[in-house]
């Protein structure tokens, strides 16, 4: 059986980008996030609860070979990756950002994971074996 190098590192890559996740959505919940979002505790618990759900369906459907899995995961970390910036990017790039270095490392922990992650899922579902088409068109 051929194994497939690209789904390994794409799943060891997006295991990895946990050790950012968590405490980074931990400070998050620390520094009421959810209130500014407009939700509560528990609901914006339930949210993350759900997205880290597809996050791991995704690598459940890479370990089987499926191409959805590529695509799931390379619109998760896009999310992401999205999130993080739009939200985080300014306060980090002024400086002073939170807790410090800490929470620096946090954040551009999870963008450079989850970059990766995107940039991988989206080679094998679009590029990498001859199939073309954007991530938006299915």
């Amino acid at each position: 059986m051929k194994r497939d190098w690209l789904g390994i590192w794409l799943i060891a890559v997006s295991l990895a980008s946990l050790l950012f996740i968590v405490p980074h959505v931990v400070e998050d919940f620390a520094e009421e996030i959810t209130r500014r979002a407009g939700l509560s505790t528990a609901s914006a618990s339930f949210l993350l609860g759900g997205y880290l759900a597809l996050q791991s369906l995704g690598l459940v459907l890479i370990a089987l070979g499926k191409r959805s899995g590529f695509v799931l995961s390379f619109w998760i970390g896009l999310i992401w990756v999205a999130g993080a910036v739009l939200d985080h990017g300014p306060a980090v790039l002024r400086g002073g950002f939170r807790s410090g270095a800490l929470s620096v490392l946090w954040v551009v922990g999870l963008v450079l994971t989850q970059s990766l992650s995107a940039a991988l899922a989206a080679w094998e579902a679009w590029g990498r074996r001859g199939r073309v088409g954007l991530p938006f068109a299915g």
